[in-house]
């Protein structure tokens, strides 16, 4: 299988996009989440590549993407709208399913109840909702916004992650590795750091994401697949029942010893996706 990297400009900004099975005939489309790249779904798109072009961007500021001019008005979701419909114009897309992961779930929303209403034909949505709740926006805001911790060892930089993101579920060691390997740079110490712009939040301006899409999310009209760890502070049991309420028709897959968000890097994870995509 054929797996190349693009550098896509948009808005005069270059998007880097991870493209696998460049000559499917349907495309995916995989959005990862407010701190993270494409690469977390490189499991995702190797089994999903057997039937699709499966693209894997890197939101601006994020992974081997351009970095903000102005973090103040480039690093939101109006901006993120129009990169990810630079993308599909890249790329000749015309119709695909959706897989998003907290922000790229909120993307995805935001696409799929307009402007692409009629171009998304499913929409997987991975531990994100309508809302957040206050506590779980205070804490994504202060681990993403501030200076960001140095470490002298690739190890102790994977010790970080898996503070982090141990929650997402289970990993092998070559899997923590390879996570560590394409979440890392170097900052101006020559320490190991995260791979993102840390302007990509701040604590008091309107780059915060500030979340109320319960009136999109009914616009919704594609089928849904929405996924809940169990321990996620940012998508609560009470947040599910009001998104089926909303949504009647949405299936729910629970990730029971999983939090924010599930990893969708297992086959517990990954093979739900691959039936409704089927």
């Amino acid at each position: 299988m054929e797996i190349r990297s693009e550098f896509v400009i948009v808005n005069d900004r270059s998007i880097h996009v991870r493209v696998y099975n460049p000559d499917g005939e349907k495309t995916a489309i995989c959005w990862h989440g407010l701190a993270r790249n494409g690469f977390d779904f490189e499991t995702l798109a190797r089994e999903l590549a057997q039937d699709y072009r499966v693209l894997c961007p890197d939101t601006l500021g994020r992974g081997l993407s351009q970095w903000a001019r102005d973090p103040a008005t480039e690093y939101n979701y109006p901006n993120y709208l129009a990169i990810a419909k630079g993308i599909c114009e890249h790329f000749n897309v015309t119709q695909m399913d959706w897989i998003g992961t907290s922000m790229g779930g909120i993307i995805g929303i935001l696409l799929a109840s307009g402007p692409y209403k009629n171009r998304i034909k499913r929409l997987v949505i991975n531990d994100i909702g309508p809302e957040i709740p206050a506590d779980a926006l205070a804490r994504i805001i202060d681990y993403v916004s501030g200076e960001q911790p140095g470490f002298d060892t690739f190890f102790e930089y994977q010790d970080y992650l898996k503070e982090l993101y141990g929650i997402w579920g289970q990993r092998s060691p070559d899997q923590w590795i390879r996570m560590t390997e394409t979440s890392l740079r170097r900052n101006n110490q020559g320490q190991f750091t995260v791979h993102f712009d840390p302007d990509i939040i701040q604590k008091s301006d309107e780059t915060v994401p500030v979340i109320d899409l319960w009136e999109p999310f009914s616009q919704v009209s594609c089928p849904i697949l929405l996924f809940h760890g169990l321990l996620s502070d940012v998508l609560t049991l009470k947040i599910v029942k009001n998104m089926k309420r909303s949504q009647p028709d949405m299936r729910v897959i629970t990730i029971n010893d999983c939090g924010h968000a599930p990893g969708l890097h297992i086959p517990q994870h990954y093979e739900p996706i691959l039936k409704f995509l089927s």
